[in-house]
């Protein structure tokens, strides 16, 4: 962990929890997990007791109880870097009898892009991307673990150190969701911005150590503040870099 941060790991073990007896020779293994939300050096510090076993005239018996404590140091590098670009899509036209008999409202949509870069040594294999949209959007992926048809079946994508992996997602705004949507007119009236959502990421190294990251909200600048009728938005092209 870092210098200013310490937290108690637990450790897994097979069958019980309780003391355990080593004969001469024999070894001991134990798991530690733990998930890094940080990148740079870290210590892992173990704490260790133990009782020495004496023989003696009638046999062994418990002798003196031994600490020690190790000090392991490692560095947690990123795997993956992430840029994201937003583009606004024509506007789905619906009816909306809260403006009169004959009102019409247009539902935003927008398409999410994102490029995925390996910073990493050594490769890995993408297992899962997935975009968590706020209220009241909804998202859809167009990616190689989208349902296609009965028929489709596509390997997770496995990226070599510095290649780049391109995926896309549909994000429309849901006429059935009510949470949300007030905030999103309130967003967009105060300063023509609002979160759309955020993207999960899961792959596993050469060696299976799984690896995830979630990356900040994707709030890309709107022109137009309220979503009424025959309102439109334009949204500029740009790159959002999440660090």
């Amino acid at each position: 962990m870092p210098s200013h941060q310490s937290v108690s790991l637990p450790i897994s073990t097979p069958e019980d929890d309780g003391n355990v007896s080593l004969a001469p020779g024999a070894s001991l293994q134990r798991i530690v997990r733990y998930d890094l939300k940080e990148e740079g050096v870290h210590v892992l510090a173990v704490n260790l007791a133990y009782t020495e076993t004496t023989k003696s005239e009638t046999g062994p018996s418990s002798g003196r109880v031994r600490t020690f404590r190790k000090l392991y140091q490692f560095q947690a590098q990123p795997c993956l870097s992430v840029r994201t670009k937003v583009t606004e899509l024509a506007p789905t036209e619906v009816p909306d009898k809260s403006l009169g008999p004959y009102g019409r409202s247009f539902l935003v949509r927008y398409i999410l892009e994102a490029q995925l870069e390996n910073v990493a040594e050594g490769s890995i294999v993408l297992e899962q991307a997935s975009l968590l949209a706020y209220p009241p959007f909804k998202a859809t992926s167009f990616n190689w673990d989208a349902k296609f048809g009965a028929d489709h079946e596509d390997e997770d994508p496995l990226l070599n150190p510095r290649d780049v992996l391109q995926l896309a997602f549909l994000l429309e705004q849901d006429a059935g969701i009510s949470d949300g949507y007030e905030e999103l007119k309130v967003n967009l009236a105060r300063d023509g911005r609002t979160a759309l959502g955020q993207i999960a990421l899961e792959w596993r190294s050469g060696m299976g150590e799984k690896g995830q990251l979630t990356t900040g909200s994707s709030s890309p600048r709107l022109e137009v503040a309220l979503l009424v009728a025959k309102a439109r938005t334009i949204l500029p092209r740009a790159w959002l870099v999440f660090d």
